[in-house]
């Protein structure tokens, strides 16, 4: 039960790291499928590719087809030096206000950044170094607000990644699972035993039995 409970309370990073899979981004293809063909996958169609004509797949079809150097990965705009540099001073600079970035922003950039590092050319070490200063940033201002969770009070976080969500949620299902355990021990116990009916015209079982008596015979 206890293995069960850790299952459902916390995705791992390869489970997050599936579901951002499907995220969308661009690519440059350098080869080309007859006139209008398209690829049709569970998640939809995609297509038609021409080389050196922009196609949006997901982003495990973009990683498959760079790995066949079929394809350039073109970077999503977030992920843009200059404004991941503006991303972590906002983040420095609002103590209680999250930047909007993707939901899989951590899981897309790992992605990238292991298994396409030429997609960046010589800015590979300036783009791995502000995801994780953007990262430790927002991880430090959650931890700082749980801490100033005391009593009854409204938790609002906007603009939480997945995995930041993950990182929060075996916190926040404790927390509710002590609160109804508290509020449950705080009820009355309810009685198991069912009220007598005392308008009930049958005799007592308590009474005593009635006892028949012989007549004498008539002379």
């Amino acid at each position: 039960m206890a293995l069960f409970e850790d299952y459902v309370s916390k995705f791992s990073p390869q489970e997050l790291e599936f579901f951002a899979e499907d995220e969308l981004v661009q690519i440059v293809p350098n080869f080309s499928l007859p006139q209008d063909t398209t690829l049709d996958c569970v998640s939809g169609e995609y297509g038609p590719f021409q080389p050196n004509i922009l196609a949006e797949v997901p982003l495990w079809m973009a990683l498959a087809l760079h790995k066949r150097k079929r394809c350039a990965i073109r970077p999503p705009e977030w992920m843009n030096p200059d404004n991941l540099q503006n991303v972590y001073e906002e983040e420095r600079r609002e103590h209680t206000v999250f930047q909007a970035l993707p939901f899989h922003y951590v899981e897309i950039a790992t992605l990238l950044l292991r298994q396409a590092k030429d997609t960046f050319g010589d800015q590979l070490y300036r783009v791995q170094t502000l995801v994780e200063q953007v990262r430790k940033v927002r991880k430090t201002k959650i931890e700082a607000g749980l801490r100033m969770l005391a009593g009854p009070m409204t938790v609002k976080m906007n603009n939480l990644s997945a995995m930041e969500c993950n990182m929060i949620r075996p916190f926040f299902l404790s927390s509710l699972d002590r609160y109804y355990r508290h509020s449950s021990m705080d009820q009355p116990p309810h009685s198991s035993q069912l009220p007598q009916d005392t308008g009930s015209s049958e005799p007592s079982q308590s009474a005593a039995p009635r006892q028949l008596r012989r007549q004498p015979a008539q002379s």
